[in-house]
């Protein structure tokens, strides 16, 4: 009797190993993407959740409720754009010499700067209210009105635009305004026509940021906005607080929720999430 025949060549063990280990392989894979799904599902959830509510409408669903949108919370939403966008402007013009100055030039207690600068960050958003309230009233003496709530944020979202413009001035070498400089064009030339277009996309993650932030905010808005203004955050708030969660302002709160999502989608069809990681500074 031949027992040769029966002992696995070093060739059939290669194949057996190749199965194994594609088999472990797609199975690694599908606990990998069933992870992901799952993260997906939990942080969805709630939206879906709102969703479903937003269109009940006795024992059946409808649209009815979003006819709310186009009444009164159209000026609120409209003042939530307005607060939105004055923010990211005074943002940009404050945050964009201070990240050049913090990339390009070097000088002493240049981390402690930074770490001043992204302060806010780390302070909850009630202290940051109560602390903006005695501003106000003793200090700046800024009266009651739209501009409160606007420079209100700005203290709020200052670093999410000075850190994605850093990370984008970090990435971009000197040599393009060395170039620009040899070739005869001036220092402004040269900042708006080869370091503003070049930076773009980290300018982008700080407007997507800021805009984000600022029209959902509620709790600072809940300190500084005058009796007059009422944003379409403050306004959810208050509706819930008053009448508990209906179906119309669930609907509300689900227009908010779409219009930062439809933000966030074009953002990423443009650029990316390249400029929305953290990455190193110094």
């Amino acid at each position: 009797m031949n027992t040769t025949a029966s002992i696995p060549t070093f060739r059939d063990r290669l194949i057996r190993w190749r199965y194994r280990w594609l088999n472990a392989r797609q199975f690694t894979n599908l606990l990998a993407h069933g992870y992901v799904w799952l993260g997906m599902l939990v942080f969805v959830l709630p939206f879906l959740a709102l969703l479903n509510y937003s269109l009940q409408k006795g024992d059946g669903f409808s649209l009815s409720n979003f006819r709310y949108v186009f009444g009164s919370f159209l000026d609120n939403l409209l003042t939530s754009f307005k607060v939105s966008s004055l923010a990211i402007v005074i943002n940009f013009l404050i945050a964009m010499p201070a990240a050049y100055a913090i990339v390009r030039f070097d000088f002493p207690g240049k981390k402690l700067l930074l770490t001043i600068l992204t302060l806010s960050l780390y302070v909850p958003a009630a202290v940051l209210g109560i602390g903006l309230v005695f501003t106000y009233n003793f200090v700046v003496r800024l009266g009651y009105s739209i501009w409160s709530v606007v420079f209100a944020m700005v203290v709020g979202t200052y670093p999410l635009m000075l850190m994605p413009i850093i990370v984008a001035l970090k990435d971009l070498p000197g040599v393009y305004e060395e170039a620009a400089l040899c070739l005869g064009a001036t220092r402004l030339y040269t900042f708006f026509r080869v370091v503003l277009p070049l930076i773009g996309p980290g300018i982008s993650a700080g407007v997507l940021l800021t805009f984000v932030i600022v029209f959902n905010e509620y709790l600072v808005t809940l300190f500084v906005a005058p009796p007059g203004i009422t944003t379409a955050p403050l306004r959810v708030f208050n509706l819930v607080r008053t009448a508990g969660i209906q179906n119309t302002t669930a609907a509300l709160a689900v227009t908010m929720q779409l219009v930062s999502f439809i933000a966030v989608l074009i953002f990423l069809r443009a650029f990316g999430s390249r400029y929305l990681r953290g990455t190193y500074l110094f």
